[in-house]
């Protein structure tokens, strides 16, 4: 930041100066170098404002460019102009919204942002995802292929790069191989034995309603009504709506949805479903679990059932039970039936489900 002008200088245009002398100059900013003006203190102010106009057309704006028509961008200046596209098209949930900024760093930051979108090819994008993948594993590189993927989509569209020529779609998705372990219902009926009170509800509520962690831990007595559990999913920002039927029963756990809820209730006075029943740390009697608190209690009560993975694998975490729902209600009741309680929209699910423009999504018992 530059010094602060004198109080004399303050009505004049931004770099005009004027001496004790009544001598006006002009102070290039960026070179730090003047130039004297004259005495005429209209002329000098009307010199500086011309001046300054320069120094602003130098400071280039892709998106101004854009609304004025140029389409000759480099990929660092489309990045801007296609995240306001975007997040205006899409509204995007916060945790949504978050990492696609993160990702369009990594790429701002990239060789490949130097170069225009019409130079760069299927080579350049593989080798950037190659190397992506190598610093951020195959799951976060298949992320970025995705982000890319609308980059240059969007590209097409606004006339930027020519339809058809993103260099994007003829990559290689990376390969991802889930290290976790699958968790068996064997082993689910293990670890249960071994949980604390408030983990075996937590554990029997995600199993039976099919729900990720951080919405079983936000679930509350008030959420079960007119014998439906309504749950506003989290990861979605809340778009994602169920109403999931309290009769419904998984045949191999012999509980439906209702009595897990029922299962919460207990002598401690809480507005949720897991709730800490006697005094931790900082938690008081009643007061909601942490979903991380989840995933520790998990863990303990696994690691004390002996539960451990194979060579080069990790151990089963408390998101593997929803996996573990989706396998049980797929067997049970079938793929579209497995896909609606759990939230998922496949192109079948979101057909069936267009009508509802984002209201509650009712998944009633069979």
């Amino acid at each position: 930041m530059g010094r602060q002008r004198l109080a004399k200088n303050r009505a004049l245009p931004a770099n005009l100066y004027v001496n004790p002398a009544g001598y006006y100059y002009y102070r290039d900013p960026e070179r730090k170098t003047q130039k004297g003006l004259g005495k005429d203190r209209a002329e000098a102010i009307r010199a500086a404002r011309q001046a300054n106009a320069a120094l602003a057309a130098r400071e280039p704006s892709s998106l101004v460019d854009w609304v004025l028509g140029k389409a000759d961008y480099t990929l660092a200046e489309w990045l801007p102009i296609y995240q306001e596209l975007w997040e205006a098209k899409v509204e995007p949930a916060k945790n949504t919204l978050q990492g696609a900024k993160s990702l369009l760093k990594r790429v701002a930051a990239a060789d490949i942002a130097k170069m225009r979108m019409r130079h760069i090819e299927t080579a350049h994008i593989a080798n950037f995802l190659d190397a992506f993948a190598k610093a951020s594993g195959a799951g976060m590189a298949r992320n970025m292929r995705s982000k890319l993927t609308d980059v240059f989509r969007w590209a097409e569209t606004q006339g930027v790069i020519d339809v058809g020529r993103s260099p994007v779609a003829a990559t290689f998705n990376p390969e991802y191989k889930v290290k976790r372990e699958r968790l068996s219902l064997e082993q689910f009926w293990l670890i249960h034995a071994e949980a604390s009170t408030w983990a075996k509800n937590a554990m029997m509520l995600a199993l039976v309603t099919g729900q990720r962690r951080d919405d079983v831990a936000n679930m509350k007595f008030a959420d079960f009504k007119d014998g439906y559990l309504h749950v506003a999913q989290g990861k979605s920002g809340g778009e994602t709506k169920l109403q999931i039927d309290g009769a419904i029963k998984l045949s191999k756990v012999g509980l439906s949805v209702a009595e897990a809820v029922a299962g919460c209730r207990d002598l401690i006075v809480s507005r949720y479903l897991v709730h800490h029943t006697e005094r931790v740390s900082t938690a008081k009697p009643g007061e909601k679990v942490r979903p991380t608190s989840l995933s520790d209690a998990f863990a303990k009560a696994r690691d004390r059932a002996g539960i451990a993975a194979t060579e080069g694998r990790t151990p089963p975490s408390f998101h593997e039970i929803r996996s573990l729902a989706e396998r049980l209600y797929k067997e049970e009741f079938g793929a579209d039936f497995a896909q609606a309680i759990l939230g998922h929209k496949s192109a079948q699910m979101t057909a069936k489900y267009d009508d509802l423009r984002g209201g509650w999504k009712t998944v009633k018992a069979k």
